[in-house]
């Protein structure tokens, strides 16, 4: 099987998708050269730059440059991607951000991951373009894909109850987590990246772009104003600004927090397993994550974890999170300071959170969506013959 990957839509390796992405591309080129098979990405320069260290001898297809405007970029995938892939001589095409950038009238097998449908459950999410988008042309262009995958079962809920899916029809490939990288750390490597980054006092990390209102940023603020926490730990912020730094550094001031609240902005991929792993707490208390994987990793660097008890977090997590109602700033607080305080617990998530980490691998998740494209993987001109003859 030959098959074509976009890279559209998953920001470059700087997020969950880019994390997501990063994980499957060597595992994908290594699985299909086995079994005498070939991947080809579909990309731009920006793109093949961004994730050319694990692209290895993955084919590289390049497309636009102004395709990686969203409102164009879109566009494009929509009435080219499933061309090109055919000109790539793909058996099928496999979109990893699906719920970004999808096609219509592909021409060939394709393959749509779904990592979440918040634009859909989110008012304000996105500028009004990008909402006609969402709502008026991803339920079309969903309609055309051969397999719907989901990255868990809170998302493949979504899929069936806003896009009409069946339920059936939806195949659930959980997310995976590197478990080479976030491990527990000896104290000083942590404090190696500790001393990098400026963080001189124990602290709760909260890894997630600042983006409002699905990131969940000011009724996380308000509840370390509240709480216990406040006194004995720092909170530190980590991720890129989406739009809503002002909005935020206007919330601390507002909360006299300047001195207790920390943004480090994107941290690089080599200080993220330190980070976590020194952590007192990692929250996880977006309004809608289709997976949640920092929860997962800080599980697996032996952290607790303050979980929303929305989306898939409290799937992800497991009986080990500390889960919390995201909409009540008061509710975060208790669980934030159980998080910080309770020895025992801290204890049973060293001891019991890698085990449980290790369960989900990305070669798991690999595997589970090659068997999907071998499924799909049948010759157009067989698969309308069999509608014809009703076989």
């Amino acid at each position: 099987m030959r098959l074509a990957i976009t890279l559209g839509g998953t920001d470059w390796g700087r997020s969950g998708l880019g994390t997501y992405t990063r994980a499957l591309l060597p595992r994908l080129e290594r699985r299909l050269s086995e079994t005498g098979g070939s991947l080809v990405a579909i990309g731009t320069r920006r793109d093949f730059e961004a994730y050319e260290d694990v692209l290895g001898e993955t084919g590289r297809s390049f497309i636009p440059e102004f395709t990686n405007r969203p409102a164009l970029g879109a566009a494009w995938y929509l009435t080219r991607s499933g061309a090109r892939a055919r000109a790539e001589g793909a058996d099928v095409l496999l979109l990893p951000a699906a719920n970004r950038r999808a096609t219509l009238r592909p021409g060939l097998p394709t393959v749509g991951v779904i990592h979440d449908l918040a634009q859909f459950k989110l008012p304000g999410k996105y500028d009004r373009l990008r909402t006609s988008y969402v709502q008026y042309l991803l339920p079309k262009a969903f309609a055309s894909l051969d397999a719907v995958v989901a990255v868990s079962h809170a998302t493949g809920s979504d899929v069936a109850r806003v896009l009409g899916r069946p339920a059936e029809d939806i195949h659930v490939v959980a997310n995976g987590v590197d478990t080479e990288r976030f491990v527990p750390l000896e104290d000083v490597r942590v404090a190696e990246v500790r001393a990098r980054l400026g963080l001189h006092e124990p602290y709760v990390l909260y890894p997630a772009r600042l983006e409002h209102p699905g990131k969940n940023h000011l009724r996380l603020l308000r509840a370390y104003a509240a709480s216990a926490a406040r006194r004995s730990h720092l909170l530190v912020l980590a991720g890129s600004d989406w739009g809503a730094e002002a909005l935020i550094q206007a919330e601390i001031q507002r909360l006299e927090l300047g001195t207790r609240v920390r943004w480090l902005g994107y941290v690089a991929e080599e200080l993220l397993p330190g980070l976590i792993a020194g952590a007192a707490a990692v929250m996880a208390v977006g309004l809608c994550e289709g997976f949640g994987l920092p929860a997962l990793e800080a599980l697996a660097a032996g952290r607790p974890v303050v979980a929303a008890r929305a989306g898939a977090l409290p799937e992800v997590v497991g009986e080990l999170g500390i889960i919390c109602d995201p909409l009540e700033p008061a509710d975060m607080a208790v669980a934030m300071n159980h998080a910080v305080s309770n020895e025992a617990l801290a204890s049973r998530v060293r001891r019991e959170g890698p085990a449980y980490a290790r369960q989900r691998s990305w070669d798991r998740t690999c595997d589970g969506l090659l068997a999907i494209c071998h499924a799909v993987a049948v010759p157009l001109a067989p698969r309308l013959a069999g509608v014809l003859t009703g076989a």
